[in-house]
């Protein structure tokens, strides 16, 4: 019965895929990079695919990454080779390189472990 019920789903977002993938035309000018769909709503796609994908799956790694190749595309105007380079070079490589981003994800893994370990010893039998 369920899959009966994504499948529709999974054919609208599909079909609301292809009617965003349809270009904004921007104003050209200035230095810097800009994409076709910079301040314009085209730009609320990828969160709410990855959103929209986390609550239908309940993959929400795979909805995430999934939101993160859409928002690389519509940066590269649908270009592929500029959309990886987008993703891995100016995304996950840019943001490991700042310390402080290193030093929150130090953070979460310590505190997973330290959650892990509580879950190990019987620290969280009460509540479930």
């Amino acid at each position: 019965m369920k899959g009966k019920k994504i499948i529709p789903l999974l054919l609208l977002l599909t079909v609301m895929v292809l009617a965003f993938a349809m270009p904004a035309f921007a104003e050209e000018g200035g230095d810097e990079y800009r994409s076709n769909v910079y301040g314009t709503f085209w730009a609320l796609l990828p969160p709410i695919i990855a959103i929209s994908l986390a609550l239908i799956t309940k993959e929400v790694y795979s909805s995430l990454f999934i939101g993160i190749i859409c928002g690389a595309l519509l940066h590269a105007n649908f270009n592929l080779l500029n959309a990886y380079t987008a993703m891995f070079s100016e995304g996950f490589i840019a943001a490991l390189a700042d310390s402080w981003n290193v030093g929150i994800l130090i953070f979460l893994v310590i505190l997973g472990a330290i959650v892990s370990l509580m879950n190990k010893a019987g620290g969280s039998a009460a509540y479930g």
